[in-house]
């Protein structure tokens, strides 16, 4: 069996556990959505600028704006408790800078490393209105790296620049956090916006970065740490599904 039948099982299965063992809660609703997160590198989770330098070359790796997206389940568990989770695409992006010292050689390129990512996260919600809430997260997601990367660049014809990354392994794992509000409608779902962060376990991968002229060839070496800071956009559909048990009917007041 190959990894992306592992990886559906994984999701499939996830997704049955969660809502079977959510029939027996009739006080509570489930809902489905979908959500968007820019990756925006602010530096406050460990998503720096880095260098990698062996004698006189020096490569600079700075994270650029990435994306995820994906859809989310999220499962009441009471009515102030939830669990949410999902599948989601995330590409993160990364800027590169070249640089021979005491010469005029220099260079610049681009890479993306892509994932899939099944997070699981346990939400406590602060009812700030009628149909506003504040809900703060933590929980982990499981990742799967699907490729390695590989770049190179060629500035002046005969300098070359080659960039390597490679994944530690196919599965890792990631803490997230996060925090953020939204504001429920009887007709028109649910909107959510908020920030999260996500860190992983270990390094994303490892990376080096050659320069060659000629017969002369040198190589640095690095890690890319791979912790995002996002901002959170998400959409829950409206549930047209009553709950179950007993009822209570608005009268004048509550209309």
């Amino acid at each position: 069996m190959n990894n992306h039948w592992k990886l559906i099982i994984l999701v499939l299965f996830t997704l049955i556990s969660i809502d079977v063992s959510a029939q027996s809660r009739r006080s509570t609703e489930n809902y489905f959505g979908f959500q968007f997160k820019p990756l925006i590198p602010f530096g406050l989770v460990g998503d720096r600028p880095f260098e990698m330098q062996e004698a006189n070359f020096r490569t600079t790796v700075s994270p650029a704006f990435g994306y995820s997206y994906g859809a989310a389940v999220r499962v009441g568990l009471t009515e102030l408790l939830a669990l949410e989770t999902g599948i989601n695409y995330t590409k993160r992006n990364f800027n590169l800078e070249y640089e021979v010292a005491d010469s005029n050689i220099a260079g610049q390129d681009n890479f993306g490393f892509v994932n899939f990512e099944v997070p699981v996260n346990a939400l406590v919600y602060i009812k700030l209105g009628r149909q506003a809430y504040m809900n703060t997260s933590i929980g982990a997601s499981a990742n799967y790296n699907p490729s390695n990367i590989r770049t190179s660049s060629n500035p002046e014809g005969a300098h070359l620049f080659i960039f390597e990354g490679r994944r530690f392994a196919f599965f890792d794992f990631h803490i997230n956090a996060n925090v953020g509000f939204e504001y429920r409608t009887k007709e028109s779902g649910i909107f959510y916006a908020g920030i999260s962060g996500r860190i992983p376990f270990r390094p994303l991968m490892q990376v080096a970065a050659e320069y060659s002229y000629d017969t002369y060839d040198i190589v640095s070496f690095g890690l890319v740490e791979g912790a995002t800071f996002s901002f959170d956009l998400k959409y829950f559909f409206h549930n047209n599904k009553r709950k179950k048990g007993v009822q209570f009917n608005e009268g004048p007041i509550e209309q």
